[in-house]
């Protein structure tokens, strides 16, 4: 599965133009270990302190990854990103959004996705996920 980026669909120029936008929540993969592993997982060396933010602020915890990625999934539709790049593991897009949480507070947050083809299907995957502090 995700085999990374291989060029062909995309480079700068495209990725500043939102050339491949989330339309659909099909769009994103849901990848159970990139969500309960790291984006919710309070004990993660990296990610810890926003697993930890995402449980006390927005109520998410492990057992809720599958609602948490729909929630950020629905955030994403139809909206441009307000960043792009070309990275050498495929076109990254950051997207400032609201994120809605269990009990339907929402906050600012900075989402990146990375757009790759994986099994000759273009695909959208969550990297990170990270409130936005000028939010606050």
């Amino acid at each position: 599965m995700g085999a990374g980026f291989h060029g062909g669909f995309g480079n700068t120029h495209g990725a500043t133009k939102n050339k491949f936008p989330v339309n659909a929540p099909k769009d994103v993969r849901y990848s159970k270990k990139k969500t309960e592993g790291y984006l919710l997982n309070v004990n993660h060396p990296i990610g810890g302190s926003k697993a930890k933010f995402m449980k006390d602020v927005l109520g998410y915890s492990k057992n809720d990854s599958k609602l948490f990625h729909k929630n950020i999934v629905a955030s994403l539709v139809g909206k441009s990103p307000t960043k792009s790049e070309t990275t050498p593991f495929g076109i990254k897009h950051t997207y400032h959004t609201k994120v809605i949480g269990k009990s339907g507070k929402s906050i600012n947050a900075n989402v990146v996705v990375v757009i790759q083809k994986d099994k000759n299907r273009i695909t959208h995957k969550i990297v990170t996920v990270y409130p936005d502090k000028k939010g606050k």
